[in-house]
């Protein structure tokens, strides 16, 4: 996704929402024991190397799966997804991220068109996930920043989602024609503006239009899985507090000026507290937390279709 900085920019041109839219077993060796003992404890560790679980996850997407805004600079939920799966499953877990920030559906497709190292990645994963779509639904905006604030941007938006559409269906034919099997794992985009502007509902709106797109792909695409993390990014500690929000936001953007506007959006202090005060725009670890146990809770869901003893 965009840098702060760079929404910024176009905010206080643009004033306030261009800028929208954007995260081995140790081995034993006892040689005291007696010969037979020892043969029979080399079988139980062979036995138990067979059933260790094998995962290989290949992420693919923006900003989101490169990890931008987690503190720690670990890759984000890519990296805590791995931690939870070699935890819960005593599992080996390997993981490829290949998330770079700004990039929209058809550029994460071009790179892996591009790159052998993805294509060779992805066909020897047993699971793959993807965040994408946020910067599509940016540069829309950004198009057609005149109309949303007098809600003419509902004439654009079908046309916008019929190509995004399009475009997510080709990037789902390519990781398909390297991987036929592997089920992949789809992130919502989110509103990372909604604690400020709760009011302004065409976004929300929007957003929400723009993630059945992803829910459709589900229905027809054989072993394609949404993990919905929208109304938790978006609305954050406020979470299904979304009315009260309104009645008590002061921050309306129809009586903020661009300089208004860039004062609220430049406090350190973050409103969201599942995004990050650096830019008010990527999730801070607490979100990236939150995104890897709704990955982990949808993956459990279909554990058939990836979880398998040796794989």
């Amino acid at each position: 996704m965009l840098s702060f900085k760079k929404v910024l920019t176009l905010v206080a041109v643009f004033a306030a929402l261009t800028c929208f839219f954007y995260l081995g077993l140790s081995k034993l060796a006892d040689k005291k024991l007696p010969k037979s003992n020892d043969r029979t404890s080399k079988i139980n560790q062979s036995e138990k190397k067979r059933k260790k679980t094998q995962v290989k996850l290949v992420a693919l997407g923006d900003s989101l799966t490169q990890g931008v805004g987690d503190t720690t600079q670990n890759g984000g939920y890519v990296y805590l997804v791995k931690q939870v799966l070699e935890k819960r499953l005593d599992a080996t877990v390997v993981t490829e991220n290949y998330g770079k920030a700004g990039d929209r559906s058809d550029q994460i497709m071009k790179r892996l068109q591009q790159q052998e190292t993805q294509q060779n990645a992805l066909k020897k994963a047993n699971v793959i996930t993807m965040t994408v779509g946020g910067n599509d639904l940016m540069q829309t905006l950004q198009k057609n920043f005149n109309s949303l604030s007098s809600n003419q941007l509902a004439s654009f938006m079908p046309t916008a989602q019929r190509t995004y559409s399009h475009k997510l269906d080709e990037l789902l034919r390519t990781i398909r024609s390297y991987n036929s099997h592997a089920p992949i794992f789809l992130y919502t985009v989110y509103n990372p503006f909604y604690v400020y502007f709760p009011a302004l509902t065409q976004l929300q709106k929007y957003t929400e239009q723009w993630n059945m797109i992803a829910q459709q792909k589900t229905a027809k695409n054989k072993n394609v899985y949404v993990v919905n993390v929208e109304k938790r990014l978006s609305e954050g500690q406020y979470y299904d507090h979304g009315s009260t929000l309104k009645e008590t936001t002061v921050t309306d953007y129809n009586n903020l000026s661009g300089q208004k506007l860039s004062k609220i959006l430049s406090n350190q202090k973050e409103k969201n507290n599942y995004l990050s005060p650096a830019d008010h725009f990527h999730p801070n670890l607490k979100g990236y937390k939150y995104m890897a146990a709704k990955l982990y809770q949808v993956m459990i869901k279909h554990k058939e279709k990836w979880l398998k003893e040796g794989g």
